[in-house]
């Protein structure tokens, strides 16, 4: 199944942006529900959870097609009580959507993912060396990985070896790509561009977001 990480920042608005921040939350989470995707509990970030940085939902499903429209800028039209009549009264959220990464990188490999194809070791190593075919090339499907040994002077040996080093490989690559993601996601904390917002808010009587108008 599919999985995303969906994030919605104030960037380094004031609490009325960060308050916005959390509502926004709150009703895609809800928007996400009512499409059938599943969704973790929202994770705030920073010390005032009723006021967050940010927040991240962590998605299942088709979250591209349900969120796709989504992902900008949003605005809230609303006048802070405690900022007078004549201040400021719009205050802006991103959110943006991310595909989701393992958090483990991978420890086993099955069996099926492998083709494993014999060869000739050759280069020097005597008579056995270089007239059995103990070398051996494994090709891990799934990632493309291809590694060949002929250090052993057995085939099963070799295809142990080999295994080891596509699994090492690999763990490398996942380290790698959970690095970038956490990179990502720290640098949109701090992103929001104002102005041309994909969906502008109010908030009812019930004090719970309403759309003013769809971009």
């Amino acid at each position: 199944m599919n999985r995303y990480v969906l994030q919605i920042s104030a960037g380094r608005g004031p609490v009325e942006a960060r308050s916005f921040a959390r509502l926004l939350a709150q009703r895609l989470a809800a928007s996400c529900a009512e499409r059938g995707l599943r969704v973790g509990a929202p994770e705030p970030d920073g010390l005032d959870e009723e006021a967050p940085r940010s927040v991240t939902l962590r998605i299942e499903g088709d979250a591209l097609d349900a969120l796709g429209a989504e992902c900008g800028t949003h605005c809230l039209v609303q006048r802070s009580g405690a900022r007078g009549k004549d201040a400021r009264k719009r205050w802006f959220a991103s959110v943006t959507l991310l595909r989701d990464v393992d958090e483990a990188p991978p420890s086993n490999i099955a069996r099926d993912d492998l083709a494993i194809t014999a060869c000739r070791a050759g280069g020097p190593g005597g008579q056995h060396v270089n007239k059995v075919s103990t070398a051996v090339r494994v090709r891990h499907v799934p990632s493309g990985v291809v590694v060949r040994v002929a250090s052993e002077r057995s085939q099963k040996a070799n295809v142990t070896k080999a295994v080891r080093r596509i699994a090492r490989l690999l763990d490398e690559a996942a380290r790698e790509r959970i690095a970038a993601a956490r990179d990502t996601q720290r640098q949109t904390h701090a992103t929001l561009v104002r102005g041309d917002a994909v969906r502008t808010w109010v908030m009812n009587r019930d004090g719970l977001l309403a759309p003013l108008r769809a971009a």
